[in-house]
């Protein structure tokens, strides 16, 4: 038996729905970016003084504190808007859930949204901070020239992967809720993910000591790991309600 709203449809009526849902978000992400970058100035200078405090900005390009705001801007709004996001996203995936399985993601996607904001406030209250104070003391007494680009883009990143880390659980019980893996599948991928999260973390944090790219991975692998055992707990379950 199908989905109740499941249907054959061809590919262009996919993408056209697919398109319609990701101009939706695209309008609010430019509009909550254009209300938001009116006052990312002083955001910004508020977030320096936290993380870095006692220490100048600098820029080294006509445009780069232009693009620094643009990116604070849409990381602010990212956090705003990530439950719409995560709406439309359940709202493009609904025509080909049963009820139950409808029931079950709209239970888990407040908890997305709560995770979400823990792994977010643990980045920057706690992780950068931490990251950045100890990253200064190697400074041999010098006076440190602290882009803007460079130092908020390591300080976004890093507080943006810890959001996006505490999803993991989240999805893994939620997929293996639906049927599109198991937790065999997610053991015989954990160490490729590892590896890809630690190319990515190198490449993206810019932190030579190595510290952040070593927080970003723990959290992965713990955040992984527990998917694992709730995936095996959901497996148990769905045993025990058939």
């Amino acid at each position: 038996m199908k989905p109740p709203e499941d249907r054959e449809m061809p590919l262009q009526e996919h993408l056209a729905e697919l398109r319609r849902r990701v101009l939706r978000v695209f309008i609010v992400f430019v509009i909550g970016i254009a209300i938001t970058f009116r006052f990312s100035g002083d955001l910004i200078r508020l977030f320096w003084n936290y993380i870095l405090p006692d220490t100048h900005v600098y820029v080294v390009a006509p445009t780069e504190w232009f693009m620094v705001q643009l990116t604070f801007s849409f990381s602010v709004v990212l956090v705003v808007v990530y439950p719409y996001l995560v709406y439309e996203l359940y709202q493009f995936a609904k025509p080909g859930l049963y009820e139950h399985e409808r029931k079950f993601v709209k239970t888990f996607l407040p908890f997305s949204y709560i995770l979400f904001l823990v792994g977010v406030a643990l980045g920057l209250f706690v992780i950068v901070p931490k990251v950045f104070s100890v990253s200064m003391l190697f400074n041999m007494g010098a006076n440190p020239f602290l882009t803007a680009k460079k130092t908020l883009y390591s300080a976004l990143k890093i507080i943006l992967a810890f959001g996006l880390s505490f999803q993991i659980p989240v999805l893994a019980v939620i997929a293996v809720r639906v049927g599109l893996i198991d937790s065999k599948w997610l053991k015989s991928k954990r160490w490729m993910v590892y590896l890809a999260v630690f190319i990515l973390a190198t490449n993206l944090t810019l932190d030579i000591s190595g510290i952040s790219q070593i927080i970003v991975l723990s959290l992965v692998v713990v955040m992984y790991e527990i998917s694992i055992v709730l995936a095996r707990i959901m497996e148990k379950n769905i045993k025990v309600a058939k």
